[in-house]
C-alpha cells in the first residue's frame, strides 16, 4: 500500500477533533476507568485539546496526564501506553488515535465506528514524527542510493539514520488515561488484572499444601499398612514433584502483586503528599515530616513482606485445622482451635499497643533531634552549654522503657505461641489416649495437624510482626495521606460573566475578584481573615501592607489556590477554581511564596527559573529568562558560576546568598507568563539596588502586580 493510501486508511479509523470528549468517554469506558456520568460539555472557540482533555477528564472523574518522549522510545511508548489517546495531523487537521492495547507487532485501535481495528506502530509513528522525517528520509535516500544499499538492509539502515538523526526531536502529542488516585485499591488492582493473580496465588499455595498433606497421607499410609511397593512410592514421588513447578507459580504470582501494589501504593501516598492541607501541617516541625516520610516508606516493604506472609500463613494453619477435626482429638480438637485463637488475638493486641508506644516515642525523638541539627549554630551561640543536653536522660529513659516493654511483648509472642499450639494440641489428645479406642492412623493423622499448624503459627508470626510495623506506620500517617474524591467536579463548561472581548477579558472585569472571603485553621477559634474584599483590575500596581500575623500571607496562598476559602468568592477573570481546575489557575496566578516556604531544587540555575513556565525550555523561554536575569543583576552570578546557567544549585551545588534566592524567586515567578503576579515579602532580602533593579524589572514584565510587604 502506498505512504498515501496508507495514511488514508489510518486517518478512517481515528477520531476527529470535533469528537475529542466522546473519545475520550468511550475510550475510558472501553478500558474500565468506569467515567462519572457526565453532560454534554460546551467549550469557547479557539480551546487548544489540552485545557478540552483536561476539563473533560475532571468532568468523567478519571485522570489525564500529557507526556513527551523521545524519538527513539515511540514505538515503545505506544505499545505500552493503552488506554490512551494520541493527536496526529492529516492535511494541517487534527485527529485523535484511541489506544486501547497492543502487542510487539499491532495497535489495538477504538474506532469512532465502536469497533476493535489492529495497526501497525510503525504506521502512526510515520504520521506522528510526518513533518520531521519526510526531510530526513529524502537525504537519507539519496546516501543510500549513493551506497547502492537495497533490500531489507536499506529498510534497517533507513530507521537506524532517522533515530540517529532524530535524536534529539520530543514529541507531547500522547495522553495517557489513568484510575484517579482516590478510587480504592480493589477497583484499580482489578483494572490491572491483579484480582486474578492474586486469586491465583491463594489458590495455587492451597494446592500445594493439599498436595503436600496428600503426599505425606500416601507414605504414612504404606508405612503405617507394614509394606511399601512401587506403586506406593511412584504416587509420593509424583506428589513431591508436583509442589515445585506450584511453588514457582505462587513465587511469580506473589512477586507480581507485590509490584503493583507497591506501585499503586507509591503513586497514591505521593498524589496525596501533593495534596496536603497546609493548615493540616503547618504546626509541624521538620522532625515529625520526616518521620512520616519514614514511615510512609515502611508501609510497602513492612505491609506487602508480613501481609503475604501472614495470609499464605493463615491458609496453612485453615487447613491444619481442618486435619485436626479428622484426627484422633476430633470434637476435643473443636474446641482447642477457638481458644487457641482468642489467646493469639489477645498476644497480638498487647504486642499492637507496645509498639504504638514505642513509635510515638520514636517520632518524639526524632522530632527533637532535627530540631537541634537544624539549630545548632543557635543553640552554640546563645544557649549555655550546660543546657545543651537538657531533657535527653529522660527522653532516653522513657524510650529504653518503651522499647524493653515492645521487645518483651514480641518474645511473649514468638516464644509462647507456637507452644501454646503444641500444649493445646497435645491436651486435645488426652480424651483419645484415656479412651484408647483409636487407631494409630488416627494417632499420626493428629499429630501431623499439630506439626503442620506448627509450622503455620511460625508462619503467621514471621508475617504479622512485618503487617503490625505497617499497620501502626500507617496509623501515623493515614490523617495526613486521606484521599477523598474531589468535591463538586469541576464541570467542562463555566459561565463567565457577560461583557467578554476578543482576549478573553470581560470588559471591565477585575482579574482578580474577593467578596466577604472568610478562613479559619483548624483548631484555631480565631478566623485569619474575614470579610475580605478586594478587586484588582489589568495593570494594577498594588502594595498590601500589614503587621505580622494580619493573614497577608494566608491571603496570598488562597489567591493563588494554595489553601481553599472557607467562606466566600474568589474569581479570577470571572472564574471560580472549581471551573477552571488547578492547572488553569496556575497559569493565570503566578506568586513567589515567602523565603521560608519557597526553596531552590539541586538541579540546574535554568531549571530553577524555568520550572513554572516549560521544561524543556524553547528559544523564546531562553531568550526571556536570560533578559530577566540581566535585569534583576543576576548576570555578574551567571558569568561567575563554571556552567553558567546549566551549573547545579542549592543545597547539592552551588550555593546562593539569601538576596540571589530571592531574585531567583522573583524571576521564577515572572517567567509564568501569568496574568496576575504576587510577591510575598519578595524584596525584604535585597539592598537598594538590587531593589531598585527588581521593582522596575517586576513593573515592567508583570502584567498585573500584588506585592505584599511589611509597614
Amino acid at each position: 500500500m502506498s505512504t498515501e493510501g496508507s495514511a488514508n486508511n489510518l486517518r478512517a479509523q481515528c477520531w476527529p477533533v470535533t469528537q475529542l470528549e466522546s473519545a475520550l468517554q468511550t475510550l475510558a469506558r472501553h478500558c474500565g476507568l468506569k467515567p462519572a456520568i457526565s453532560g454534554c460539555s460546551a467549550f469557547e472557540a479557539g480551546t487548544d485539546a489540552d485545557s478540552r482533555l483536561q476539563a473533560s477528564a475532571e468532568a468523567l472523574d478519571i485522570q489525564i496526564e500529557r507526556v513527551s518522549c523521545s524519538y527513539g522510545e515511540l514505538s515503545q511508548m505506544l505499545l505500552q501506553a493503552a488506554p490512551a489517546l494520541v493527536r496526529l495531523r492529516f492535511d494541517d487537521e487534527e485527529y485523535f488515535v484511541a489506544l486501547c492495547g497492543g502487542n510487539r507487532r499491532q495497535l489495538h485501535l477504538l474506532t469512532p465506528a465502536l469497533q476493535l481495528v489492529e495497526v501497525c506502530p510503525r504506521q502512526v509513528i510515520a504520521q506522528l514524527s510526518h513533518k520531521q522525517e519526510t526531510p530526513q528520509r529524502e537525504r537519507i535516500s539519496r546516501l543510500l542510493d549513493s551506497a547502492n544499499i537495497q533490500g531489507r538492509r536499506r529498510e534497517r539502515a533507513t530507521e537506524a539514520l532517522l533515530k540517529e538523526n532524530l535524536v534529539g526531536l520530543q514529541l507531547d502529542e500522547c495522553w495517557l488515561l489513568r484510575q484517579p488516585a482516590h478510587r480504592s485499591f480493589w477497583q484499580q488492582l482489578r483494572l490491572r488484572g491483579q484480582h486474578w493473580q492474586f486469586t491465583g496465588m491463594l489458590a495455587c499455595h492451597t494446592v500445594q499444601m493439599a498436595l503436600f498433606m496428600a503426599s505425606w497421607w500416601v507414605i504414612g499410609r504404606a508405612v503405617l499398612s507394614g509394606y511399601i511397593d512401587t506403586g506406593w512410592l511412584t504416587a509420593w514421588v509424583l506428589l513431591v514433584a508436583t509442589q515445585i513447578p506450584l511453588s514457582l507459580l505462587t513465587a511469580h504470582l506473589r512477586g507480581s502483586v507485590s509490584v503493583e501494589v507497591g506501585t499503586l501504593l507509591k503513586q497514591r501516598l505521593l498524589a496525596s503528599a501533593l495534596r496536603i492541607d497546609p493548615g493540616r501541617v503547618r504546626h509541624m516541625g521538620t522532625g515529625q515530616v520526616l518521620g512520616r516520610v519514614y514511615d510512609a516508606e515502611n508501609i510497602e516493604a513492612s505491609a506487602l513482606q508480613g501481609g503475604f506472609l501472614l495470609l499464605l500463613g493463615m491458609v496453612e494453619w485453615l487447613m491444619a485445622a481442618l486435619v485436626l477435626m479428622l484426627g484422633a482429638g476430633g470434637p476435643a480438637h473443636l474446641l482447642v482451635v477457638p481458644l487457641f485463637l482468642l489467646i493469639a488475638i489477645f498476644l497480638g493486641r498487647a504486642q499492637y499497643h507496645c509498639r504504638r508506644r514505642w513509635t510515638a516515642q520514636r517520632l518524639s525523638m526524632t522530632d527533637r533531634l532535627i530540631e537541634k541539627m537544624l539549630g545548632h549554630r543557635t543553640r552554640l551561640i546563645q544557649q549555655a552549654q550546660a543546657n545543651w543536653h537538657r531533657g535527653e536522660d529522660r527522653e532516653l529513659s522513657e524510650y529504653l522503657q518503651s522499647s524493653t516493654e515492645m521487645d518483651n511483648s514480641t518474645v511473649r509472642m514468638i516464644a509462647l505461641l507456637p507452644r501454646i499450639w503444641l500444649l493445646l494440641g497435645a491436651v486435645g489428645l488426652v480424651p483419645a489416649f484415656v479412651g484408647g479406642d483409636v487407631s494409630s492412623a488416627q494417632l499420626a493423622v493428629a499429630f501431623g495437624g499439630i506439626l503442620l499448624g506448627y509450622r503455620a503459627v511460625l508462619k503467621c508470626m514471621n508475617g504479622f510482626t512485618n503487617a503490625l510495623s505497617a499497620l501502626v506506620a500507617w496509623e501515623k500517617v493515614r490523617e495526613l495521606f486521606a484521599l477523598e474524591a474531589p468535591q463538586g467536579v469541576a464541570l467542562a463548561s463555566a459561565t463567565r460573566v457577560s461583557g467578554a472581548d476578543d482576549d478573553g477579558h470581560t470588559v471591565g472585569q477585575p482579574v482578580c475578584y474577593l467578596r466577604d472571603l472568610y478562613f479559619s485553621y483548624p483548631n484555631n477559634e480565631k478566623p485569619a481573615l474575614s470579610n475580605c474584599n478586594l478587586s484588582i483590575y489589568p495593570g494594577d500596581r498594588l502594595l498590601l501592607q500589614g503587621a505580622s500575623g494580619s493573614g497577608k500571607s494566608t491571603l496570598v496562598n488562597i489567591i493563588t489556590g494554595f489553601q481553599e476559602p472557607s467562606d466566600g468568592l474568589l474569581l479570577i477573570n470571572g472564574y471560580d477554581r472549581t471551573s477552571i481546575g488547578q492547572d488553569q489557575w496556575r497559569k493565570l496566578v503566578a506568586t513567589a511564596p515567602q523565603f521560608y516556604e519557597n526553596h531552590v531544587l539541586g538541579d540546574s540555575f535554568l531549571f530553577n527559573l524555568l520550572m513554572g513556565d516549560e521544561w524543556p525550555p524553547r528559544k523564546g523561554s531562553l531568550r526571556k529568562a536570560y533578559t530577566i536575569c540581566d535585569e534583576l543583576g543576576l548576570t555578574p552570578l551567571i558569568q561567575k558560576m563554571p556552567a553558567g546557567m546549566l551549573q547545579t544549585v542549592g543545597e547539592m551545588g552551588w550555593r546562593l546568598s539569601h538576596g540571589e534566592m530571592s531574585r531567583l524567586f522573583i524571576a521564577r515567578a515572572l517567567l509564568q507568563n501569568a496574568e496576575l503576579v504576587v510577591l510575598d515579602e519578595s524584596f525584604a532580602a535585597l539592598d537598594p539596588e538590587n531593589l531598585r533593579m527588581a521593582v522596575a524589572c517586576v513593573q515592567k514584565h508583570a502584567n498585573t502586580l500584588l506585592v505584599i510587604a511589611h509597614p
